[in-house]
């Protein structure tokens, strides 16, 4: 599934009284340090268990976001799951010896770099979570599976086992920006659908979908013509005119047609380098 290159405004497709500009002038949460997340972002998301976040592959601002974010939430509560849209089989002598090296050689991150996700920026984020014991590590993608939907049930499926293998952990999830849409996407059933869906597993006032957005910068990514570096001018938007900070957080809850309900905007985009072996 190709990601999202627009960063068109991702709000309701509903209508609601507030001008969305306002609405972030009086809610932003800045981020003042992307690698050392404040109270005041902990205080925000504590109520959420399952916490999506939605990325342009080939960037870095989203895993390390997670990063950061899963430090937090260790910290605060003493676990916290992480969960990355990767195979499993992609990953099988990695996940039995956890190691650099074995991370490095993985099929994962030996094959040709074809979308993003196997650059320094998952690979970083992966060495992290491994290398702290308060983090519960997995993955949740299919390789095999070549019906996008299918693949979204499977992912679902990934995250419903973590979440019954860690039931007391809050989880973090990193994909692609389309699978944790919280509506039909070309009229298919996304990852965050079947979690929505699942009020058995998962409350639905307690998921959070994130999608990353920015005002100019670079991404290695592929949208069509093969993995390239992609730079993005700035252009004044809603998110940069609306408020003074480089980096912040808005939460927004206007009905149930939002792809999302949270915007983490950083003014600048970096592409993920890809691994030098």
């Amino acid at each position: 599934m190709k990601q999202l290159i627009s960063i068109i405004l991702i709000l309701p497709l509903c209508s609601f009284s507030q001008d969305f500009g306002d609405y972030i002038k009086e809610n932003a949460i800045e981020i003042e340090n992307n690698n050392n997340l404040s109270q005041e972002v902990y205080d925000s998301i504590s109520r959420f268990e399952l916490i999506m976040v939605g990325e342009m592959h080939g960037t870095q601002e989203p895993s390390s976001f997670v990063e950061s974010l899963s430090k937090l939430i260790a910290e605060k509560e003493g676990a916290v799951s992480v969960g990355l849209e990767i195979p499993i089989n992609e990953l099988s002598n990695f996940i039995e010896s956890p190691t650099e090296n074995n991370l490095l050689n993985s099929n994962f991150f030996s094959k040709k770099n074809v979308d993003g996700r196997n650059g320094q920026s998952w690979f970083d984020l992966i060495l992290h979570c491994t290398k702290d014991t308060n983090i519960n590590l997995f993955f949740f993608d299919n390789v095999n599976t070549t019906k996008n939907e299918k693949r979204d049930s499977i992912m679902y499926v990934g995250i419903k086992n973590q979440k019954f293998q860690f039931p007391k952990n809050k989880i973090i999830t990193i994909s692609g920006n389309i699978h944790n849409w919280r509506i039909p996407f070309n009229d298919m059933t996304t990852m965050a659908m079947y979690c929505l869906k699942d009020t058995m597993n998962f409350s639905y006032d307690k998921i959070c979908s994130i999608s990353h957005t920015y005002s100019e910068g670079t991404m290695l990514n592929n949208i069509g013509n093969g993995l390239e570096l992609s730079t993005i001018p700035f252009e004044e938007n809603i998110y940069s005119k609306s408020i003074d900070y480089e980096n912040y957080l808005v939460f927004y809850e206007f009905g149930k047609e939002n792809r999302y309900n949270c915007l983490y905007y950083t003014k600048k985009v970096n592409h993920s380098k890809e691994i030098k072996k």
